[in-house]
């Protein structure tokens, strides 16, 4: 190996051991001040028994059951949210998109009013507004809207639930009968406001922006790609499906992982309504055990290994369109 490269491999690992001492010595001086004010640094905490309910739950959760739990519910709880908000701003903002490129003049401007009012109002104020002005006045479950199976009122959304009957799925109805229960809805999956009005706000927030990526995508194309499938003899359908859309999705998708990484990091709003996201449990549990820097060290871990993820299964799909060619 020459003597340049040495010096440039020798450069790098002393930078590398640098940076690593100082990280180490942030920690150190950390765990000192922690300890001498009492403070504790271990993750021993997580065993401990938890002591409060929570208002969503994917999985079994009680007062007994451990702030490691409680913690594995506000992770799965933000899961849901995520992925439910994510599906339904790629619906939002694709269909959003596309109107805006119609044809159709009302359509049109419809949309670009959608647009241009959702993605310049604060998030925060549009997850208020979902909760406080739209959901919060429904009606008592006694009174509940009921729709092919869904009922909505103050206490959330219930819809039909899979159950397993001797080792086969079947459909769960939620039940409402006002003279066996008339203060809830029993059965079925429930989403409570809170994280209606979140996903509701998530989802056309998001929407707004991707409806501005796809319209950007598409009028990226250049216009001979349309009238060479023409020549063909392909219908503007056809056009659309095999011509446009597989070059326009190479120029969306970038602006895209950007923004389910947005919608992600973004669901940490939904303790200003009081749901159980991770960082609502995280911030109950930190008041309630003093662990600050143990409780934050595990929800920078938590919300990047969600954030790397993303990307990862977005960036799989990417080369999968690069794979195909341009053809």
């Amino acid at each position: 190996m020459k003597a340049s490269a040495l010096r440039r491999w020798a450069i790098q690992a002393a930078l590398l051991l640098a940076v690593g001492g100082l990280f180490a010595l942030a920690i150190a001086n950390a765990r000192a001040n922690l300890l001498a004010r009492g403070i504790p640094t271990s993750f021993a905490f997580l065993n401990q028994v938890a002591g409060f309910s929570l208002n969503q739950s994917v999985i079994p959760f009680t007062p007994l059951s451990s702030y490691g739990r409680a913690l594995l519910v506000g992770l799965l709880n933000t899961l849901m949210v995520s992925a439910l908000a994510g599906a339904l701003a790629t619906f939002i903002g694709f269909a959003a998109g596309f109107a805006r490129l119609s044809r159709n003049w009302a359509l049109a401007r419809l949309a670009g009013l959608y647009v241009e009012t959702i993605r310049n109002l604060p998030l925060l104020l549009q997850i208020l507004f979902w909760y406080v002005a739209i959901l919060s006045p429904l009606p008592a479950p006694e009174h509940a809207h009921q729709f092919a199976g869904f009922f909505l009122s103050n206490r959330g959304l219930t819809m039909p639930a899979l159950s397993f009957a001797q080792g086969w799925p079947a459909i769960d109805w939620p039940f409402f009968d006002p003279s066996v229960n008339r203060f809830n809805v029993e059965g079925g999956l429930r989403l409570p406001p809170e994280a209606c009005a979140l996903i509701l706000a998530l989802a056309l927030y998001t929407g707004s922006y991707i409806a501005e990526i796809v319209r950007a995508g598409v009028q990226a194309v250049p216009r001979g790609q349309s009238e060479a499938a023409a020549a063909l003899g392909l219908s503007a359908a056809q056009a659309r499906r095999l011509v446009i859309r597989p070059q326009a999705m190479r120029v969306i998708t970038p602006p895209l992982i950007s923004q389910y990484l947005a919608l992600t990091k973004n669901s940490s709003l939904a303790a200003f309504v009081g749901f159980a996201d991770l960082m609502q449990v995280s911030g109950t549990i930190l008041n309630q055990t003093g662990a600050a820097l143990q409780v934050i060290a595990i929800d920078m871990a938590l919300y990047l290994s969600l954030s790397l993820a993303t990307l990862a299964l977005m960036r799989l799909y990417e080369r999968r369109l690069r794979w195909g060619g341009r053809g």
